[in-house]
């Protein structure tokens, strides 16, 4: 027996998917994503440390820099262009940041809209998709802050699967390119999130589609092949007149794989990231409860799978549609984790394919019900109550009780951290400030550019040669841009950048930090010529700076003993007006008691 995806659909229209019908949905789907996104608003949660390295980026290239070339971090340009348009758009503030990434969400859930009704026409099924969607994303035990890369990547990933299934429909050249072009743009934004691209050629393989036998099939999937190169080679072209190129490529590719491996003590094998994705996640948190739906989503692609041969280019395209997402499925299982570090919101590059087995499994279970009397009847029933619940239960819930526990109000201040307020009191806004760690959001948040390109400190302790470049970098741009302040919150930022302190240092040490990191002495000794603690905030140290205010050239770059001796006799004076603005500098900074 096989079960039928297909249903009366709209009209042939180019445009007849704007109409009122979906109007009064749509806007219920929009406001639900506002009222389970309100448990990440600005006003009830602190900014992370990840959104925070995005956003200070987004706010370089707002401002007028660069990444890789400004502000340094290891992703691909996507969700720095992301964070740019957002500030462009709305302002440079956290708000912002939420409204991008509800808005992409929308998106994304009309998208799944749009293939849906291509499948179920105006049932109810065309709609459970997005709202699936949209409350998986905001599970809580996936997500616990915005500005994560895998929401922003959920849009292209549903392009991918919309063009392509359009393609299947009706195989043309403009919708292998858009699946292509959408392919790359999910690349640029997280590499592992390209699963659903890989999934196409295996899915069409495997149940066989028609399109393998047209002439063209080359062609098409040159065209494929054309579009994801045209996303990527725009960006690279920007990239490339910009001169940054080669930073790009080292900082995204290079650098990235060397800390993740460094990170992870070396590369692992497959079969160990599908276990800690099962044994040191969250991620079963979800799967697991939703594993009654996946599995019939996937039984009826393989009972689909076995009525071949097809009767008509519809239910091949559908069978291929089935089995394209339970691969993806398992694709994007392996390529989620890939690093082996097993972070919850890795796991939503899944949501696209658990949503669609779950879709696919509602008419199987509508008609279980109808055919089933009695108990069975009821226990099917029950089911179909239990994933209402499970859906809508956990993540509504979750925005209700933490918007009823907070202590502010919606259209309060966002919140943030104490040691945010005291650098932006602290200082004036020309002034440069460092952060040590990886506490990013400081400079973000308080609006203070920091005086080197590395911002936070990961690119700098993988003991390698390009860590030591890297080094030697960012002292020559600390002493060029002189930083009013330093934050230094290793102490709470983990176990991989040591404290600027020695005594800290060997309290971290003795806590767990990892002392196989590159040699940071040119950094701790540029700290302990310059700067002094002045104040602890929740374990994140305070230093204030000063330096000569006159230029001193090095004598080993004076020629002629003349000069030499000039500035032999200047040296003394000049210490001396050092020292005393310190000592002014220590006065006016004391610590506070």
């Amino acid at each position: 027996m096989s079960y039928s995806m297909g249903g009366p659909r709209a009209g042939g229209s180019r445009f007849a998917f704007v109409r009122m019908s979906w109007v009064l949905p749509a806007s219920f789907l929009l406001l639900l994503i506002i009222l389970v996104s309100l448990q990440f608003a600005p006003f009830l949660t602190e900014q992370r440390r990840d959104s925070g390295i995005f956003a200070y980026t987004g706010k370089v290239i707002r401002d007028g820099g660069l990444p890789y070339l400004d502000a340094w971090d290891n992703k691909p340009p996507g969700i720095y262009f992301i964070n740019a348009l957002a500030f462009f758009l709305f302002g440079t503030n956290r708000w912002a940041l939420w409204l991008a990434e509800n808005i992409t969400l929308f998106l994304a859930g009309m998208t799944m809209f749009w293939l849906l009704r291509q499948l179920y026409g105006e049932r109810g099924e065309a709609w459970a998709g997005p709202l699936i969607l949209v409350l998986l994303t905001r599970h809580p035990a996936l997500v616990s802050d915005i500005n994560f890369t895998e929401p922003y990547a959920l849009l292209p990933q549903m392009l991918v699967l919309a063009a392509g299934y359009q393609f299947l429909r009706a195989p043309g050249s403009r919708w292998g390119f858009a699946m292509g072009f959408a392919a790359g743009s999910a690349f640029l934004i997280k590499q592992t999130t390209v699963g659903v691209a890989l999934a196409f050629i295996p899915a069409v393989l495997i149940s066989r589609h028609p399109v393998l036998g047209t002439q063209r099939r080359w062609h098409w999937l040159g065209v494929t092949i054309l579009g994801g190169l045209s996303s990527l080679g725009l960006v690279a072209l920007y990239l490339l007149l910009n001169g940054i190129l080669d930073d790009a490529v080292n900082a995204s590719f290079v650098a990235a794989g060397t800390f993740h491996d460094w990170v992870s003590d070396g590369s692992v094998w497959i079969g160990r990231t599908v276990l800690t994705t099962w044994t040191a996640s969250l991620a079963p948190l979800v799967i697991v409860p939703l594993l009654p739906f996946l599995v019939l989503g996937m039984r009826a692609a393989w009972r689909s799978l076995r009525t071949r041969p097809y009767y008509g280019r519809q239910a091949a395209t559908n069978t291929t549609l089935r089995v394209w997402i339970v691969i993806t499925f398992f694709v994007d299982m392996i390529l989620s984790n890939i690093t082996n570090r097993g972070y919850a919101h890795y796991y939503v590059t899944l949501i696209p394919a658990m949503t669609l087995l779950t879709t696919m499994s509602l008419p199987v279970l509508a008609q279980r019900i109808a055919q089933a009397t009695g108990r069975r009847r009821r226990a099917w029933s029950w089911l179909r109550v239990y994933l209402a619940a499970l859906l809508l239960g956990v993540p509504v819930a979750a925005t209700v009780v933490r918007v009823l526990l907070a202590e502010t109000k919606i259209a309060g201040p966002a919140r943030q951290q104490e040691v945010v307020t005291y650098v932006a009191e602290r200082t004036d806004p020309h002034d440069t400030v460092l952060v040590w760690g990886a506490n990013t959001v400081v400079n973000f948040l308080a609006d203070r550019r920091s005086p080197t390109q590395f911002h936070y400190g990961y690119p700098l302790i993988v003991p390698d040669e390009v860590s030591d470049e890297y080094i030697l970098e960012a002292v020559r741009d600390l002493r060029r841009g002189k930083p009013a302040i330093i934050v230094d919150s290793t102490m709470v930022d983990g176990d991989r950048i040591p404290p600027l302190d020695p005594a800290r240092r060997i309290e971290w040490w003795g806590e767990g930090g990892r002392r196989d990191v590159a040699n940071l002495d040119p950094i701790f000794e540029f700290v302990d010529a310059h700067c002094w603690q002045v104040d602890e905030i929740e374990q994140i140290v305070i230093y204030r700076c000063a330096y000569p205010n006159t230029t001193r050239l090095p004598l080993s770059v004076v020629t002629g003993p003349p000069l030499s001796a000039f500035w032999q006799a200047l040296e003394p004076p000049l210490q001396a007006s050092y020292d005393w603005v310190a000592a002014q500098y220590q006065q006016e900074f004391a610590p506070q008691e």
